[in-house]
């Protein structure tokens, strides 16, 4: 009986292992882990490295659509790297939230967004996420934290 426990750990570890191995694999871009429309400035995005590696923000941008526009209101070119299964987070340059303030990689105008804002991340000229549709006028996110699920492994895009 013990040798069958025996088996049945090490098959579970097996797959539990390529699971694992399976699940990595497939996480490969950066992408919006989290969205703070807090009162007043208190704003942030946070921004996920699912990969086993550490990736470098040389050439990725997030830009903000504001007000239904189809034009960038602001573009935050990002520098640094993010550690892997780690986060970047930009906060509002006006937050006041400790909270908020406390975790900030960056401060931005990017992150002046309200509700009814679009955001994305872009890798190059390549959109590899976003946060609503730039030119829509709908208040998809007014007042809330939108985190993404743990099982998700990309972006919108």
């Amino acid at each position: 009986m013990l040798q069958f426990y025996r088996k049945t750990i090490l098959i579970l570890s097996a797959l539990m292992f390529l699971l694992t191995a399976s699940y990595g694999q497939s996480c490969s871009e950066l992408f919006f882990s989290e969205y703070i429309e807090g009162s007043s400035n208190n704003k942030a995005i946070e921004i996920y490295n699912p990969t086993s590696s550490a990736i470098s923000l040389t050439g990725y941008q997030v830009i903000l659509y504001s007000n239904s526009s189809t034009s960038a209101s602001s573009t935050l070119n990002l520098s640094g790297t993010i550690a892997p299964f780690d986060v970047y987070v930009i906060t509002n340059s006006s937050a006041a939230l400790m909270d908020i303030t406390s975790e900030s990689d960056i401060t931005s105008g990017v992150a002046g967004f309200n509700g009814n804002d679009a955001l994305e991340l872009l890798n190059g000229t390549t959109i590899i996420d976003a946060i609503g549709t730039p030119g829509s006028n709908v208040n998809f996110a007014k007042d809330v934290t939108l985190v993404r699920n743990s099982t998700i492994l990309q972006g919108n895009l």
